[in-house]
C-alpha cells in the first residue's frame, strides 16, 4: 500500500468528498448537457467532450438524495476513468489534491440508514473535518454502467 493517498476533495453542499486521483481524467466546468429520454433522475446528460467523445454527467446532488443545484453554471464536473469508459460527475466545488495518511482513513460506519452506500470506502480523520471517501469502481453500479452504455449507443 502506498505510504499515502493522493485524494482530489470536493465538496456537495457542506458534505466534503474525496476520490482517488489515480481515477480522475480531468476537472472541467459544468456545461449545458444534451438531456436524454427515459434517463435516471440523476442522470444530467451529456457533453461532448474535448469534442471527441459523447460524456455522460452524474448529478451527484440527486444521485445522493440531496436538494439539486440552485444555480449549475458554477457547478464542476469531474471527469473519471471507470472501466474503459470516461464519466463525468457533477459537483458543487472541487478544492484541492490532498496527501492522506492511510492511517487517517476508518472504515464506513456499520449504522443502519446506510443501505445503498457501499460507494464510501472509508471517513478520513484531518485536522480540519471529516473527509467521506468515495470508491469510485461501486459508485456507479454495473446497472447504471450498462444503462449509461445502452443511452449513449442509442
Amino acid at each position: 500500500m502506498p505510504s499515502e493517498l493522493k485524494i482530489v476533495t470536493f465538496n456537495i453542499g457542506k458534505e466534503r468528498f474525496g476520490l482517488d486521483i489515480m481515477n480522475v481524467d480531468a476537472v472541467i466546468e459544468y456545461e449545458e448537457t444534451t438531456k436524454l429520454p427515459n434517463a435516471s433522475d440523476y442522470f444530467e446528460g451529456v457533453i461532448n467532450y474535448r469534442n471527441e467523445e459523447v460524456l455522460p454527467i452524474i448529478n451527484l446532488r440527486r444521485k445522493f438524495k440531496m436538494p439539486d443545484f440552485e444555480d449549475k453554471s458554477h457547478a464542476k464536473v469531474i471527469v473519471l476513468k471507470i472501466d474503459q469508459r470516461r464519466v463525468g460527475i457533477m459537483v458543487d466545488d472541487v478544492k484541492n489534491v490532498r496527501s492522506i495518511d492511510p492511517d487517517l482513513i476508518n472504515e464506513k460506519p456499520n449504522i443502519g440508514g446506510m443501505r445503498g452506500a457501499d460507494f464510501i470506502s472509508g471517513i478520513a480523520r484531518l485536522e480540519d473535518g471529516m473527509l467521506v471517501i468515495l470508491d469510485i469502481d461501486k459508485l456507479i453500479t454495473e446497472e447504471e454502467k450498462i444503462a449509461i452504455d445502452e443511452v449513449i449507443n442509442n
